[in-house]
């Protein structure tokens, strides 16, 4: 997935592909770490080999993430079709197609800018003690709701155009959490997820339709059903070897 998303950037850059939204979900559970982020000082990498949990690091920044019970979002797209200046304005642009599709969803969101730093960028993590995962933190400006973190946002701009990838988890699973990621005490202060924020269990299928639907009705865009390109394919496994850290026993299917 990581390598398919850093494939579709390139793509983009070379204005081989359309703006595109890529909506995912992950089987077997993975973990993947912010691009500046240590894997020793993120995770406890016995038990992610004990588990066969495979590790790889995004194109983007921020924290680490367990992909497990979520529905996953990835968006390309070249900065001049944004007209925005920088990653928390593009950030901030592209959120009003996340809020949209949880407001389809009867999801109360919103966006709430925080001080500090921001964990959104493709920027190091350098505070040793901090949580390791996204959710455990509050970055710069988050989607929230009741005060909690519902989606996990990282960016990164390459050249003339953007990669936002996202992470929108069904249920948080804290236990599993601290199983893996150092520094996860306080966790369930800091996050929410979406059959709790929803008040009710939302399909794979029912959340991607909200997403498409959000994006277009608050961007004022029109997606149609794609596919990846087989320059995409041949790029994406040719880059798995150098964003996999750690490999579990299931050998990767490349779409």
């Amino acid at each position: 997935n990581m390598a398919i998303d850093e494939a579709m950037l390139e793509a983009c850059i070379k204005n081989e592909i359309p703006p595109t939204l890529r909506i995912y979900a992950w089987e077997p559970a993975a973990i993947t770490l912010g691009h500046f982020q240590k894997p020793e000082r993120a995770l406890f990498l016995d038990v992610c080999s004990e588990k066969q949990l495979s590790v790889s690091r995004r194109p983007t920044g921020g924290r680490a993430i367990l992909h497990d019970k979520e529905i996953t979002f990835s968006m390309v797209a070249p900065l001049s079709l944004l007209g925005t200046k920088g990653v928390m304005d593009s950030y901030r642009y592209l959120a009003e197609g996340i809020l949209k599709g949880l407001q389809l969803l009867d999801v109360p969101a919103e966006l709430v800018e925080h001080g500090g730093q921001s964990a959104h960028a493709s920027k190091p993590v350098t505070d040793k003690s901090s949580p390791a995962a996204c959710f455990a933190v509050k970055s710069r400006c988050d989607l929230m709701v009741a005060n909690k973190k519902i989606v996990g946002c990282a960016q990164v701009h390459r050249k003339d155009a953007l990669l936002q990838q996202n992470s929108l988890p069904y249920i948080i699973e804290s236990d599993k959490w601290r199983e893996v990621f150092r520094g996860m005490e306080n966790v369930d202060e800091h996050a929410i997820g979406l059959w709790e924020a929803a008040g009710r269990e939302i399909s794979y299928d029912d959340s991607a339709k909200a997403l498409i639907q959000g994006f277009e009705q608050a961007l004022g865009i029109k997606f149609t059903p794609g596919e990846l390109t087989e320059g995409e394919k041949r790029r994406a496994k040719a880059l798995l070897p150098e964003i996999q850290l750690l490999p579990s026993s299931v050998p990767p299917d490349m779409p």
